[in-house]
């Protein structure tokens, strides 16, 4: 079986984007099962839970007058977008369902409420509406923003034996 480069560099974007948000500088705690369940859980992630849209955001604009202020803003908010803009390229490349932009913004906003939810159960970090917002705006200007014809016919007539 051949696999097109296409197919390898989602794979391995894949994998890089689990590490990043799932175990880089993060630890998995699934304590809360046996300590108390559901209710244990919300209790623990109370005060790292964000509900409100650009809160997070706005929280991060108002530390610019503090030395890290402008790092905060660069990594947390210009690093959601660019973690996900490669996720805007490759999905509606490798599956054509996802070539209309409601269905791939649909698919991309579950996609993110899903990473946000793991990230919130396995307590490895926590479950924020302006994180999952930013990623989508990185997704949704990868969608539109890497498009090139060209670059793309070639691209997909790789293969890999």
């Amino acid at each position: 079986m051949k696999l097109k480069a296409m197919h390898v560099f989602y794979v391995l974007y894949l994998l890089s984007l689990f590490y990043i948000l799932f175990l880089y500088n993060r630890q998995i705690d699934l304590s809360w099962i046996v300590k108390g369940g559901w209710n244990e859980l919300v209790e623990l992630q109370r005060s790292r839970t964000n509900l409100i849209f650009f809160r997070t955001i706005v929280r991060y604009l108002q530390t610019m007058n503090y030395a890290t202020g402008m790092r905060n803003i660069i990594v947390n908010i210009g690093g959601h977008m660019l973690l996900f803009t490669p996720f805007g390229f490759f999905l509606p490349r490798l599956h054509p369902r996802w070539q209309k932009p409601v269905k791939f913004l649909f698919m991309v906003t579950f996609v993110m409420f899903v990473i946000e939810g793991l990230q919130f159960v396995t307590m490895s970090g926590s479950f924020d509406v302006d994180d999952a917002m930013l990623n989508v705006i990185g997704a949704w200007l990868g969608f539109i923003f890497l498009r090139n014809p060209e670059i793309e016919r070639d691209f997909y007539d790789r293969e890999i034996s």
